[in-house]
């Protein structure tokens, strides 16, 4: 069975529309086809119920003429012709017959004649029998406000087929003869207006239903692409999109395949390009190093070695900014705490002027029992340590790039760290003169420099803070600068607890 189902929804999908616009087409087909259906059998139900109203209301006629020929003996073969003429079901019974009360388990519900209507043949009582349901004071109003036994007849044959409930209508004659009146059509259970209201709700909920799954149908290709695109983020090595679902989804996931061998193949060229440069500018590097060893003078030898020194640094630094290092280190979950406080303590052996304040312990105070005891503060060790999901390599990089230019330009870095559930928050201040506000998105580009203190006498590449910024968005996390009131620059760093992209 399984096989025959899967063989007839393959069959059927080769009758699915390719383009987008068909498959719109045939959401706003199916729709419309689901309304008109909706609406011819609505519109079918209240002019059925309105046919059967006029219908129910010409029998007040023929009951009045069934009463007055009830009341001849000689007539009673008569009735039920007469009766069945209009579809009426007619039975005589004696007043002591005890079947009308039987009829229903509910009691009858008396309806009161006009005093003014009593003639010669008119009925000592009339009862409607329901089987659920009642007649409602107006409806009861209008039956027993007629101007003449016929109209008051109609109308209450035309207020029973308005309940849609099955009905007998009893009437007590003159003679003590009881008439019972039914009819298997008009008087029966029909749907009544709150219950096609009911079913109208279903339908337009169906109908909603039907366009939410066909839209889906119709977004799910473009959902799934912009999907893949977000959990690939910035690697281009995963597995191509599959191209699948209507033409333009298929055009957009192949020409994004293409993107991505075109982004590969460029990145694997400057990377191959990046390792030549490397290896060209390191070779006559180190043999100008050897050189230099040999310079006598020692103040020009030490001056050369600096220049050296700098241009490899400016060199290291170029090739990192431009590599693809960040992404080839694996997350670990590590005790953060503990690598920036390790990170600022190496600086503190070597006399750097670092600082470190880290997390403050969690505390709690106790409180009164019937055992004594009371405000009493305690704490959970000396030490908090902060779980983070990181690249702890590029950190521990981005966190030496802040820390060397807090000493270069601010001449002391005061680090310090604390959490939230689910944020962790780095703050690095310095005692520097701070950077304009014009300049502190511009930082972050790569090659920037602040004319000032921030000058190329000062040595950089201008490439650490870009370093920084690209660690950090690597990390889905955020960084601020801000200039203190007084003195000082802080760079105010958030990462979440866990790294969303892979």
């Amino acid at each position: 069975m399984t096989d025959h189902n899967g063989a007839f929804f393959e069959y059927m999908r080769r009758f699915k529309p390719r383009t987008l616009g068909g498959r719109i087409f045939m959401i706003m087909m199916v729709g419309g086809l689901i309304i008109a259906g909706i609406s011819s059998i609505a519109s079918s139900y209240i002019i059925e119920r309105s046919e059967r109203i006029s219908r129910a209301y010409t029998l007040g006629f023929t009951i009045r003429e069934l009463i007055l020929i009830a009341e001849n003996p000689d007539l009673h073969g008569n009735v039920i012709d007469i009766a069945a003429r209009d579809g009426l079901t007619v039975r005589m019974l004696p007043q002591d017959d005890i079947g009308t009360i039987l009829l229903f388990s509910r009691p009858a519900q008396h309806i009161a004649m006009p005093a003014r209507l009593a003639d010669t043949g008119w009925p000592t009582s009339v009862k409607v029998h329901f089987r659920r349901g009642r007649l409602g004071a107006e409806q009861r109003d209008l039956i027993e406000t007629a101007e003449n036994p016929s109209l008051f007849f109609a109308g209450l044959s035309r207020e029973i087929a308005r309940q849609g409930l099955e009905a007998r209508v009893e009437i007590m004659l003159p003679s003590g003869m009881r008439m019972l009146l039914s009819h298997p059509v008009l008087w029966s259970d029909y749907s009544s207006p709150s219950m096609v209201f009911v079913m109208f709700m279903v339908g337009v909920i169906a109908v909603l239903a039907v366009f939410a799954a066909l839209a889906d149908l119709l977004a799910g290709p473009f959902k799934n692409l912009a999907e893949i695109i977000m959990r690939q983020g910035d690697e281009v090595d995963g597995p191509p999109v599959e191209e699948r679902g209507p033409t333009e989804a298929r055009s957009m996931a192949a020409a994004y395949n293409g993107l991505r061998e075109r982004i590969s193949s460029m990145l694997g060229d400057r990377t191959r390009m990046l390792a030549a440069i490397s290896h060209d500018l390191r070779t006559p590097s180190t043999r100008l190093r050897l050189r230099a060893e040999f310079i006598e003078n020692d103040e020009l030898r030490e001056t050369v070695l600096r220049d050296l020194d700098e241009m490899d640094g400016l060199l290291n630094d170029a090739l990192d900014f431009l590599g693809d290092w960040i992404h080839k280190e694996d997350e670990q979950t590590v005790d953060f705490t503990s690598v920036l406080e390790a990170i600022c303590d190496d600086y503190a052996d070597l006399g750097r002027p670092v600082s470190f304040e880290g997390p403050q312990p969690l505390r709690f105070s106790s409180v009164h029992t019937v055992f004594g005891g009371g405000d009493e503060a305690h704490s959970f060790g000396d030490k908090r340590s902060i779980r983070l999901t990181c690249r702890p390599g590029t950190l521990k990089r981005a966190f030496t790039n802040l820390i060397e230019n807090s000493l270069k330009y601010g001449y002391r870095a005061f680090v310090s760290l604390d959490a939230t559930a689910d944020t962790v928050l780095i703050s690095v201040r310095d005692e520097g003169p701070g950077i304009a506000e014009e300049y502190q998105e511009s930082v972050f580009l790569p090659f920037f420099r602040v004319e000032g203190s921030r000058a190329r006498s000062t040595g950089g590449s201008g490439l650490g803070l870009s370093i920084v910024k690209t660690v950090i968005d690597a990390h889905d996390g955020t960084i601020r600068l801000r200039n203190l009131p007084r003195r000082g620059l802080e760079v105010t760093i958030s990462l979440p607890r866990r790294v969303s992209r892979n």
